[in-house]
């Protein structure tokens, strides 16, 4: 599905000016000379300049504050090696009828080989392929195979479970519209429940519990859904085959990426992290 953004060429080619003249005001940012990713930010921002400046800030600075994840994003490299075997994420081929990105995420019952950290760095190089892409979705959906699923990846996954949140809602801009449940065992209740404390509250409603594949076609795009699944989709083994193969695509990038954070020594002191931009709130004509 091809995703058209919803206010003009014109407007959208402004407002990314905008975004780069103020960008190279603020000295601790990196510049961005790729307009086509600043439409992105914009595009899952809802075209808001204020919270596509925000989600810019949260970007860069958030990389300085988790270095064990940002600095090391080879795609070849161990940390996305593990994560493949121990609790891998991969992307559907294609877009839902209304515009959503399925993802999909598959944990090994072998708990001792999982590292959370390794799940949160390959986590975040599969959401920069959305702007690496350029791709414009309305929204992301998750799709998790619990049948791995243990208790001991919540007692690994507690001491940087506020991490994981603090990324991936306020670094990443797609907008997760649900997370849904599949092959769900008894007793895995208190795993949800635990995962959902470290959730906003809008966040919490939106996980799903099928017990058949047939709940979850219902609700998900048959063609999207993986052929273990009851889906007319490529196996899992395939899609994280065409993951991995888009990662790697972006080596380079991935790699020089660790080093492009923002510089807090040169952030000027006693400033907002976003200062103000006249014009930044816009209404929205959408049909």
């Amino acid at each position: 599905m091809d995703i058209k953004p919803m206010i003009s060429p014109e407007r959208l080619e402004q407002d990314a000016e905008l975004l780069q003249e103020w960008l190279a005001k603020q000295p601790h940012l990196p510049k961005v000379d790729d307009k086509k990713r600043l439409i992105c930010f914009l595009h899952h921002n809802k075209y808001s300049l204020e919270k596509t400046k925000q989600k810019l800030e949260n970007y860069y600075t958030l990389r300085n504050k988790y270095p064990e994840i940002f600095k090391n994003r080879d795609p070849h490299g161990q940390a996305v090696a593990r994560a493949r075997v121990s609790y891998n994420v991969c992307l559907a081929k294609g877009l839902s009828k209304d515009g959503g990105r399925i993802i999909y995420a598959q944990p090994n019952s072998d708990t001792s080989i999982y590292n959370i950290t390794d799940f949160i760095t390959y986590g975040t190089m599969v959401c920069d392929l959305f702007f690496l892409e350029h791709e414009l979705h309305q929204y992301s959906a998750n799709i998790t195979d619990c049948a791995g699923l243990q208790y001991g990846h919540l007692v690994r996954s507690l001491p940087w479970m506020k991490a994981a949140v603090d990324i991936f809602l306020n670094c990443y801009v797609t907008r997760f519209k649900a997370f849904h449940m599949i092959n769900v065992s008894p007793g895995l209740e208190i795993v949800f429940t635990a995962f959902k404390n470290f959730l906003p509250a809008k966040y919490v409603d939106r996980f799903y519990v099928h017990t058949s594949a047939d709940s979850l076609l219902k609700v998900v795009d048959k063609e999207l859904v993986c052929s273990e699944y009851g889906g007319t989709g490529p196996s899992l083994a395939e899609l994280d085959q065409h993951t991995i193969k888009l990662v790697e695509k972006y080596k380079d990038w991935f790699i020089e990426s660790g080093n492009i954070s923002s510089n807090e020594q040169l952030r000027r002191k006693g400033e907002n992290q976003v200062e103000e931009m006249k014009g930044s709130f816009r209404k929205l004509e959408v049909d």
